[in-house]
């Protein structure tokens, strides 16, 4: 048997390699892509008869496509309000039952106005509708 001879860079690319294995087992990744290489031509058989993954497939490519023309600067700024985004609607939705919420008139939506988490959600909202219609409108 010839004995194994490896360059210094040969060797951190295998120590990288173990662990990047190291994170893919620990996450639970490693798992799935053996069981994806084991099972790859069943896996392709079910996805291609899923035709709402495939649907779904095609819609998330639609969209990937403008997040490939944004500028690194948006995409740290986007991925910075989309995580204070979602972690804000999750409080609020662990807060909000949907058979507990109030029928509300005229009348009653003008007083919620008073409420500040009202105004702070509703200038959110507004001022996201501003930027929308400017970025419709080529302005941004």
């Amino acid at each position: 048997m010839s004995e194994l001879t490896l360059t210094p860079e040969e060797v951190v690319a295998i120590r990288e390699l173990a662990e990047v294995a190291l994170a893919l087992k620990k996450g639970g990744t490693l798992g799935l892509l053996k069981s994806m290489t084991e099972n790859g031509d069943k896996l392709l058989e079910t996805i291609a008869e899923e035709k709402a993954l495939l649907r779904l497939l095609g819609v998330g490519n639609a969209a990937l496509e403008p997040v490939r023309e944004l500028e690194t600067a948006e995409v740290r700024e986007i991925s910075w309000n989309t995580e204070e985004l979602v972690r804000a609607l999750l409080k609020a939705l662990a807060k909000t039952d949907p058979k507990e919420v109030p029928r509300v008139g005229m009348t009653a939506a003008l007083g919620y106005l008073r409420d500040e988490d009202v105004q702070k959600g509703l200038g959110f909202l507004l001022t996201l509708a501003k930027n929308l219609g400017a970025a419709l409108n080529g302005k941004l």
